[in-house]
């Protein structure tokens, strides 16, 4: 959920401010001290500076209320010390590109540990505190609570997760409803006919209106099965793989395109939602793949990697911009998201113009996400 950008300019400004005042001459420096003093203590953001390893050499009071430790606890530990691990590696990266390329500011999402243990997210942004000769040597952070926003959009997210399980639920009771009902009032329809064309003899109009009959029920049978298939295919039924497999033969039937399975299992047992939601995935992207790629070939990979899955979908076609704004595209990709997500897992798009598209998803299997 993004922040008014107001808000998101706000540690830039005074970022730029504080380094303003920090290259100043050293006489310019002692008259503006209790300024710049004061501008740090009172800042309502968390604003925290720490020294080239990553220790805190000074904090203000909204940085203390944020992470719940008082200033002189700040000041025995290091940033890495509250971050949250998940987040550690991008941090470190990022900050990095800080002290090492020169890279004016750096902003990132990310979760700190308070000193409850409670997990609280941040806006943060980090820029480099320069000396007379232009060396780094610390950098200020600036936080800005976004623990509110990450709640809503998290409650979001489960909502439009259930909503999804609701739909799967209902199309797989109307999949059933058409395939027991209506299938078999058709068949019987069709044996009836039969019947008829018995029964007219020599007659050649009523033989040709039987077989117009027919061949229209046949059709319409044809278009029955396929919507009841579309809605929840009957191969669900028989795992996952199955399903995957009729996937990529109606696939080459349907367009020509060549699809190649790679499965490292027979068959890899999941409860009926991870299974749906890895179906729906490769579904929405083979859908792609016929409208967009303008593919010849593509490659489904299904691994399971310890507590995850892991599932692969790429192809050959022309690829594109992915920061290129594309309403037939974004749809699409948001919805597979969001039903990955609400797995706890989280969904990558490799592509560029001429280079084919390849997305990944990863979703920790049930016994991991009930840990």
């Amino acid at each position: 959920m993004s922040l008014p950008a107001s808000l998101t300019l706000l540690p830039t400004l005074v970022a730029a401010l504080l380094l303003v005042m920090l290259l100043r001459t050293r006489s310019a420096w002692h008259t503006d001290r209790d300024l710049l003093r004061g501008a740090f203590d009172g800042a309502s953001i968390g604003m925290a500076v720490a020294d080239l390893a990553g220790r805190y050499i000074r904090v203000n009071q909204a940085m203390c209320d944020f992470t719940g430790y008082t200033e002189a606890e700040l000041l025995s530990l290091s940033y890495q010390d509250i971050t949250h691990p998940d987040d550690l590696d991008e941090n470190l990266r990022g900050r990095a590109r800080v002290l090492d390329q020169g890279e004016h500011r750096y902003q990132q999402e990310k979760r700190y540990i308070r000193k409850d243990g409670q997990v609280v997210w941040a806006l943060m942004v980090v820029s480099p505190v320069l000396d007379k000769e232009g060396r780094v040597t610390s950098t200020l952070g600036q936080m800005i609570s976004i623990d509110y926003q990450k709640k809503v959009e998290h409650d979001l997210r489960t909502l439009s997760g259930h909503q999804k399980t609701l739909v799967e639920d209902e199309r797989a009771r109307i999949a059933r409803e058409i395939h027991d009902d209506l299938g078999q009032r058709l068949t019987a329809l069709k044996l009836d006919i039969s019947l008829l064309r018995l029964g007219f003899g020599h007659n050649p109009e009523l033989l040709r209106l039987a077989a117009s009959m027919g061949g229209l029920l046949d059709d319409t049978m044809e278009t029955v099965r396929r919507i009841s298939s579309n809605l929840r295919p009957a191969a669900l039924d028989l795992g996952l793989v199955a399903a995957l497999e009729w996937l990529a033969e109606d696939l080459q039937t349907r367009s020509g395109v060549c699809c190649r399975l790679d499965i490292a299992e027979e068959d890899i047992a999941l409860d009926e939602e991870r299974a749906t939601v890895v179906f729906r995935v490769v579904q929405e992207s083979l859908t792609n793949v016929v409208r967009h790629a303008e593919a010849s070939k593509v490659r489904i990979t299904l691994r399971r990697t310890g507590t995850h899955l892991n599932l692969q979908v790429q192809d050959n076609g022309r690829g594109f911009n992915p920061k290129a704004p594309s309403p037939s595209r974004g749809f699409g990709l948001l919805s597979m998201e969001e039903r990955v997500r609400a797995l706890g897992g989280h969904l990558r798009l490799d592509t560029s113009p001429g280079a084919g598209v390849g997305l990944s998803i990863f979703i920790p299997l049930q016994e991991a996400a009930a840990a």
